[in-house]
């Protein structure tokens, strides 16, 4: 937060009391940067009606401001707020997100987290190896889902190093190799090279493949769009959700993907969450009509299909029979 700015100052400055009640109810003509931080730190104000004010206006603040600014901007005590007293989880999500958010805060709100924000917290590879204690709080977490719990399991055998397992201290950024993962990446350049070749790392598909589910983790971060082809088909789950979370995929590739009838579901219940991809046309038609993408998506994405596409889904014996039926009575509802 800038408090170069004169309201700003004034306003933490406690010396005119109207002031402070109109930045609390976001009043002022400040920018979101300035007057979102101000409003947080008027929620621990000494006047409960001052504190309340600001809370209820941070409650109802624009989603698309606040994204926007989580994602860039805010200082941890923001990011803290957000995460524990705001009710909208999609500005939760857009904290767990973040690549710099502290691993701290991670571990603390993990035992209180709901299952969708659960699922996203295991989407960041990259902190839990940092900071394996996540899963430990997570686990604690009475809501903890099946999901959560199953992939608990999953990184527990193969995402944390051997050391971090015994030691939690031991800090290891998923994307810095090792040189023990060094040896195997030789090793696998020895093997015969099948399929597509990473420009980045020089191995074949086979070869990445051959590689230790760890290895393969790492490779995800910062992936080429060679190595995120291989790897987010991968028989690993914890792999091809990885580099959907650690890598940066186009719009075409991601609706090449959702349009991949061999695709781990999972995988395609994943790119349905993620609001950017989902809200591109393409993208939604394509998971929609995939056999693969669990029936509750298709059946709630086919209500944003075009006339046009509704009468071809209604008639396609590959879709599952509630995303047909469902195809049929919005086709006929949209037609008369």
């Amino acid at each position: 937060m800038s408090e170069a700015n004169p309201l700003v100052e004034q306003v933490l400055a406690g010396t005119s009391p109207e002031l402070e009640l109109l930045a609390a109810q976001g009043i002022l003509p400040l920018a979101p940067e300035e007057l979102i931080p101000l409003q947080v730190r008027l929620t621990t104000s000494p006047d409960p009606f001052v504190a309340d004010q600001a809370r209820r206006a941070l409650a109802d603040v624009e989603p698309r401001l606040a994204t926007a600014f989580l994602a860039a901007e805010a200082s941890e005590e923001v990011q803290r707020w957000f995460v524990f007293e705001h009710p909208d989880t999609r500005l939760s999500e857009e904290v767990l997100r973040r690549r710099d958010v502290s691993r701290s805060l991670l571990e603390e709100v993990a035992p209180h987290l709901v299952p969708d924000l659960q699922e996203a917290l295991l989407l960041r590879q990259d902190a839990i190896v940092e900071r394996p204690g996540i899963l430990d709080a997570l686990e604690s977490n009475p809501r903890l889902s099946v999901y959560a719990r199953r992939r608990i399991v999953e990184y527990r055998e193969h995402l944390l190093p051997r050391e971090a397992r015994a030691q939690p201290a031991v800090p290891v950024v998923v994307g810095d190799l090792t040189e023990e993962d060094a040896v195997e990446i030789d090793r696998v350049r020895t093997l015969p090279a099948q399929g597509d070749v990473d420009e980045r790392t020089g191995l074949s598909e086979s070869q990445v493949r051959a590689l230790p589910v760890p290895v393969r983790i790492k490779l995800t971060k910062g992936a080429s769009r060679t190595l995120r082809s291989i790897l987010v088909k991968d028989s690993n789950r914890l792999v091809a959700l990885g580099v959907l979370a650690n890598a940066a995929f186009t719009e075409d590739e991601v609706e090449q993907l959702c349009g991949n009838r061999s695709i781990d579901e999972e995988v395609l219940a994943f790119i349905s969450r993620r609001r950017e991809w989902v809200s591109r046309y393409p993208i939604c038609h394509a998971l929609a009509i995939n056999a693969r993408t669990p029936v509750g998506i298709s059946v709630r994405l086919v209500s944003r299909l075009s006339v046009k596409d509704l009468k071809s889904l209604r008639k396609d014996r590959n879709v599952p029979e509630p995303v047909r039926s469902a195809a049929d009575r919005l086709y006929r509802i949209k037609t008369v």
